[in-house]
């Protein structure tokens, strides 16, 4: 695994050495697999979810838990047990865009994000606050179309108390606190 990060570590500083450089990316592909994520996790559909995985998944979780895939059946459960355990069998919100980075073209980072206004209450009773997350989605572009292969889930407990550089601007420049 250290050697997959160094890997990327590698490739996107020898990237960022090129002046100018960008790569095209179909971001088309990449908001149709977010819709595909979105439509998957809002109907509690763990087998879609796993599907959109990569067999080699890594996720850290909201409560910063770093797990690693043992193949997609382990990636289906993880998703039902989530769907049991957090969200007690009702959907979860879906996630909405706030940038796609292209770092080759079968390699993209989206920053998402998700609103939870009335917080979550855990099957053990723990009563998380109303929050919001960014969810950062590592997608690699395979065969089968654009895949996760990492996903790294941010909280932020403070539901709307956001500081200036604290979100990314929508297309008119401006940021969350000024919405």
């Amino acid at each position: 695994m250290f050697r997959k990060f160094a890997l990327l570590a590698v490739l996107l500083s020898a990237t960022a050495a090129i002046p100018g450089r960008a790569f095209a990316g179909d971001e088309s592909e990449v908001r149709d697999f977010v819709a595909r994520w979105n439509a998957a996790y809002i109907s509690l559909d763990a087998k879609a979810l796993a599907r959109l995985e990569t067999p080699d998944y890594e996720m850290v979780d909201r409560f910063g838990h770093w797990i690693r895939s043992e193949g997609p059946e382990f990636n289906e459960r993880l998703w039902a047990m989530t769907f049991k355990d957090i969200y007690r069998g009702k959907p979860g919100p879906a996630r909405t865009v706030e940038s796609i980075r292209f770092f080759s073209p079968q390699v993209a980072v989206v920053q998402a994000r998700a609103n939870h206004p009335d917080g979550v209450t855990l099957e053990d009773g723990t009563h998380i606050p109303p929050f919001w997350e960014i969810n950062t989605y590592t997608l690699v572009k395979t065969d089968a179309g654009w895949r996760v292969a990492l996903l790294n889930i941010h909280n932020q407990i403070n539901f709307g108390d956001e500081g200036v550089g604290q979100h990314v601007p929508d297309a008119s420049g401006r940021t969350g606190s000024q919405k």
